[in-house]
């Protein structure tokens, strides 16, 4: 599966469009890109948009933001599908100050990706 590098940032970035559902039930959630952050350790999701599938809370954690600042956050657990592969029971960070969904090494270390820089593609080897 290849994928074009986001070009409405500068210098553009490597993204995927996923969907989210509820664990072990449809992808329900409309498709929204998901920025690949392979310095983040975890992955990011608007609060919104776990609000709207109902995913379920498994957690309480106390994170660093890339700025520095310590905060309590929500963990919760969903399924996210890329195309025709289906990731179940990822934990994720709801963020209720965003609305970017940031994939990090969490997911991506599930994934076997390319960073194809020069060509702003990305793509996901079986």
């Amino acid at each position: 599966m290849d994928y074009r590098y986001l070009d409405s940032f500068f210098p553009s970035m490597p993204a995927l469009v996923l969907r989210f559902g509820y664990p072990d039930e449809a992808l329900i959630a409309e498709p929204a890109p998901a920025i690949i952050d392979t310095g983040a350790d975890g992955s990011l999701v608007p609060q919104v948009l776990l609000d709207q599938i109902g995913a379920p809370i498994v957690d309480s954690k106390r994170i660093r933001s890339h700025w520095g600042e310590w905060r309590q956050v929500l963990v919760f657990a969903v399924d996210i599908g890329i195309e025709d592969l289906r990731l179940p029971a990822v934990e994720v960070v709801g963020d209720d100050q965003g609305n970017e969904v940031i994939l990090g090494r969490n997911i991506l270390n599930r994934l076997r990706l390319l960073l194809d820089g020069p060509r702003e593609e990305l793509r996901i080897m079986s």
